[in-house]
């Protein structure tokens, strides 16, 4: 499984760019306000966090500062990007623990090294995948929930297609699975209307013909996992 960078900027035209420099090794999820981040930080799942600076409401440095007084987030890496060098406030930021400092201007090749070194340096993150459920059965989504609990799995269940867009929109789960009884459609026909978010926030489909017994649904989950 891909390791995952967080963006967090609010420019729109860097967030692609950086998005498009790092997808192809990466599972790149992407945020443009520092207060959402701050609100939502553990959702992310991060590996590593890239962190503008200058941000309005809260900025990078505030949210650098969120982060640790986090428990749950004191082993993420994170590298700052900012639009200038600046070496006194590079030494500040190292000093109290940050991963890095790029200027936005960095070509891809060196962005790529330099991501490559801060991996190397930090040991593995354990990160729990996230699970999505789909369904309109209430005591089949429990049963779900329960079962991917109980095998060390992050589970959230909704019931609706708008409540599952919303989801992975602001949280960004490894896996979707589409159940059988998805409110009143077919799970091909809910899968292929989702098809285009689906894609754009890396999430791994799983769509179910039929309802799975549970160890199926964990042996699947694994395996989309695994590729």
């Amino acid at each position: 499984m891909k390791k995952r960078v967080l963006i967090v900027d609010d420019d729109i035209m860097t967030l692609k760019i950086l998005r498009k420099y790092l997808e192809e090794l990466y599972d790149v999820v992407t945020e443009n306000a520092g207060y959402r981040f701050v609100e939502r930080m553990e959702s992310y799942n991060a590996d590593l966090i890239l962190l503008d600076i200058d941000m309005p409401v809260v900025n990078g440095l505030q949210a650098f500062d969120e982060i640790l007084a986090n428990p749950a987030m004191s082993d993420v890496p994170v590298v700052f990007l900012s639009g200038v060098s600046n070496p006194n406030l590079v030494r500040e930021l190292m000093s109290k623990g940050a991963a890095g400092y790029l200027v936005k201007t960095i070509p891809k090749g060196e962005l790529l090294s330099r991501l490559d070194k801060v991996f190397n340096e930090n040991p593995e993150r354990k990160v729990t995948p996230e699970v999505l459920i789909l369904d309109n059965d209430i005591a089949r989504l429990k049963e779900m929930r329960e079962n991917l609990q109980a095998n060390n799995f992050k589970a959230k269940i909704v019931r609706s297609t708008v409540d599952a867009i919303e989801y992975i929109r602001n949280h960004h789960p490894d896996v979707f699975v589409i159940g059988h009884d998805s409110a009143g459609a077919e799970p091909q026909e809910v899968y292929n209307s989702l098809d285009q978010i689906i894609r754009d926030e890396s999430v791994i489909p799983i769509v179910m013909e039929e309802n799975f017994f549970s160890s199926e649904l964990i042996d699947r989950v694994n395996a989309a996992l695994s590729k």
